[in-house]
């Protein structure tokens, strides 16, 4: 897995537009939804205004990708995707490399069907226990998202604990559900400290 990176042109975006960004990336790749682990991470270096978001020439969108597709998502380059009839263009893009994380990696948001904050953390312990990792869970802000098919709910999450090749794979693999919509997406996180936004 990598992350395809692509530069953003100033834009100004509704504040809920996750499930307006996946509809035009999986419009725009018609293969998105065969590939499971596949996601788009959420949308980095945004302004926050009353209740929308200001892409700047430091924005950043992120698509995880099998690197077998990498290629055949950098022809988004220089495209504009339709977010709800607000227009995001994109500029050049670059193919970022996993690395090991330092034993701690960090989700914004993930869901795996529990609201109750307990019920979650023994939900993600037993889907990582599957693959053979314990690590310690820290929850933070419990996180909900409007979508065509309903609300998902669920928190935002640190594993820390992990060796170098467990924090790789949990990158490459994700945890729990709607990774398109940017779930379940790891990323390394300096320290272990307040999970926030």
């Amino acid at each position: 897995m990598v992350d395809v990176v692509f530069a953003l042109e100033d834009a100004t975006l509704g504040d809920d537009h996750a499930s307006a960004l996946s509809f035009a990336v999986r419009r725009a790749l018609p293969w998105f939804d065969d590939e499971p682990e596949a996601g788009i991470l959420p949308l980095s270096g945004l302004a926050r205004g009353n209740g929308v978001r200001f892409v700047g020439r430091r924005s950043r969108m992120a698509l995880r990708l099998p690197i077998r597709r990498s290629a055949s998502a950098d022809f988004l380059a220089g495209t504009q995707l339709d977010l709800d009839g607000m227009a995001l263009k994109l500029g050049k893009c670059s193919v970022r490399l996993l690395f090991p994380a330092r034993g701690v990696v960090y989700s914004h948001f993930v869901s795996v069907g529990a609201d109750d904050e307990i019920e979650f953390l023994e939900r993600c312990a037993a889907l990582l226990a599957e693959r053979g990792l314990k690590p310690q869970l820290i929850t933070g802000k419990a996180r909900e998202l409007r979508t065509a098919e309903g609300l998902v709910r669920g928190f935002s999450l640190m594993l820390h604990g992990l060796g170098a090749a467990d924090s790789l794979a949990v990158q490459e693999a994700g945890l729990g559900g709607h990774r398109a919509l940017g779930c379940g997406l790891f990323v390394p996180h300096k320290t272990v400290a307040a999970v926030g936004e």
